[in-house]
């Protein structure tokens, strides 16, 4: 080799692909294809910013162990409860309990316990069917001791349930609120017209039915074209209207009036009024005849038994007298709901005691006007501390 001449660079060694032969292919098929050129080069790969420390601030545990007990009123019959206790709070009271049992009961104040229900570790909500529009609910979770008295791990606010009948305000008001105006405008412009206790609206629609100046455009209710009011008589379906064809105006004050005399007459239908059979539309001439064909059902509960004439005996916490020859009863109403009823019988000398737990259920369905039968005067419900 001259000495003038660098040695050859080493070039790598080419990769071979191997054949793979499939159905078509035979060993006389073409050489393995030769590679001489290095690898391509990957891809640039782009690697994700690490989020920051806030974007993840861990699970939200199961329970905060607060004890906390919620009740809201989901519409006129329905409560809906939901409490915050932990497993190991929930173990606790079963394990303190007579019987094992957690409850949630439901209250009418001054009247007692209307819903009990057992409940789990697994519980974190329950809805209860109440049926009772208008009236004032208290919960609370709790067990039974072994002296048959309630413990109250938590208690709830009190709620009330909305009512289920019509408002009696038919009052409608209208007012023209500019887009252009903010309201911190419109109420510098008004606030010396305003009197105690009216909002900004009611202020605002009283000076528009009046001659107050504002400086702003306040629109007037127009007159319906004849086509929309061929579309709201054949909507109301009122021949009396229908026949007269008088304005918009005119249609609202005769409704207005129909509206006021049907609540004053109590054609609609309420709990507590009169029951209509059939409605058509709100201020239609179609309502049926009220009719008086009704049923009404209710139930109670009678728990009996015996022990020593001298033995103190307990029903659901309530002391209970017993007979000469030792026999008890305890009468008392039975509404809707489940319910566990402890019975305890101790000996005169408090040595001995028996114990038994009654569970009940009680799951009315009405169709039709169905009303409650009126009870005689009973022993104090059951629950009632």
């Amino acid at each position: 080799m001259p000495n003038n001449e660098q040695p050859a660079a080493r070039k790598s060694p080419p990769r071979v692909v191997p054949t793979i032969h499939n159905a078509e292919s035979s060993p006389s098929s073409p050489a393995p294809v030769v590679l001489t050129g290095p690898p391509p080069p990957p891809e640039h790969e782009v690697k994700p910013e690490p989020l920051p420390a806030y974007e993840f601030l861990g699970y939200l545990p199961e329970s905060y162990g607060t004890k906390k007990l919620f009740l809201v009123a989901r519409d006129p019959h329905i409560l809906f409860a939901y409490w915050d206790l932990n497993q190991f709070q929930y173990q606790e009271a079963a394990r303190a309990a007579l019987d094992g049992k957690v409850f949630l009961e439901v209250y009418v104040p001054g009247e007692g316990r209307v819903q009990q229900i057992h409940i789990w570790d697994c519980h974190k909500n329950w809805y209860i069917q109440v049926n009772r529009p208008e009236t004032t609910f208290v919960a609370q979770l709790g067990y039974y001791r072994a002296d048959g008295t309630f413990e109250v791990l938590a208690r709830s606010a009190e709620v009330r349930t909305p009512r289920d009948t019509l408002s009696p305000n038919t009052e409608a008001r209208f007012v023209t609120i500019p887009f252009h105006v903010s309201f911190r405008e419109l109420f510098d412009m008004i606030a010396a017209q305003s009197q105690p206790g009216e909002e900004l609206a009611e202020t605002l629609a009283r000076l528009q039915r009046s001659d107050y100046e504002l400086p702003f455009q306040a629109r007037v209710p127009r007159e319906l074209t004849p086509k929309e009011s061929e579309e709201l008589l054949e909507y109301m379906g009122d021949e009396e209207i229908r026949r007269r064809k008088i304005g918009s105006f005119e249609i609202t004050e005769i409704l207005k009036k129909r509206f006021e005399t049907m609540l004053s007459s109590g054609q609609w239908a309420s709990s507590a009024g009169a029951w209509v059979t059939s409605v058509s539309s709100p201020f239609g001439a179609s309502f049926g005849k009220e009719r008086g064909f009704h049923m009404h059902v209710n139930a109670e509960l009678i728990i009996y038994g015996g022990t020593e004439s001298d033995a103190k005996v307990r029903i659901d916490g309530q002391d209970i007298t017993l007979s000469k020859d030792g026999t008890f009863s305890y009468h008392f109403v039975f509404p809707d709901g489940q319910f566990h009823i402890p019975i305890d019988a101790t000996s005169a000398d408090g040595v001995e005691t028996r114990s038994a737990l009654l569970s009940f259920l009680r799951m009315t369905e009405l169709e039709g006007d169905v009303r409650k039968t009126a009870q005689p005067v009973l022993d104090e419900p059951i629950g009632k501390e």
